[in-house]
């Protein structure tokens, strides 16, 4: 089973996106799949996550975890649960890129979930030790939502050959 260099770049870059954020690289991507005109004859699960009830789910839910993720109460990311979440968030969103693209979603599922348990861990590794200074967590909060939407942005183009 191969996959186009373009997707695993994709995959990779949305798995990387969902340790930061484990529902903005789903939402991202809902929202670039619904405003393609070949969704229609794309695979699973990409015309799942393009579909209007999925945007009402993902957009309201991914606001709420960019706010929340400042907050001084919130949990480490690396709790198994949440890790699970992520690998799971991560990998059906690399399954949607490669339905889109008509290839095999496997390896890309794959990549993702990888990719978003390690960003997991390494985000929790450089915010970790600025917990205890509110604004300082905050000021880096921001920072990685800026980079989690920079590093989304271009794996989608490049993973749906918008370059």
């Amino acid at each position: 089973m191969t996959i186009s260099r373009d997707l695993f770049w994709g995959a990779l870059a949305l798995g990387l996106v969902t340790g930061m954020r484990s529902m903005l690289a789903p939402t991202m991507t809902s929202r670039a799949l619904a405003a393609r005109d070949d969704i229609d004859e794309a695979d699973e699960p990409a015309r799942t996550l393009a579909s209007h009830r999925a945007q009402l789910f993902l957009v309201p839910i991914a606001a709420g975890e960019l706010l929340g993720d400042k907050m001084t109460f919130a949990p480490d990311r690396t709790i198994l649960p949440s890790m699970m979440f992520r690998a799971l968030s991560g990998g059906v969103t690399a399954a949607a890129l490669a339905g889109a693209r008509r290839e095999p979603v496997w390896l890309p599922a794959l990549i993702g979930a990888s990719a978003a348990l390690i960003a997991s861990e390494i985000g929790l590794k450089l915010r970790k030790p600025y917990q205890g200074d509110t604004l300082t967590n905050a000021a880096l909060g921001l920072t990685e939502d800026c980079v989690a939407l920079a590093i989304g942005y271009s794996g989608l183009r490049r993973a749906l050959g918008e370059r």
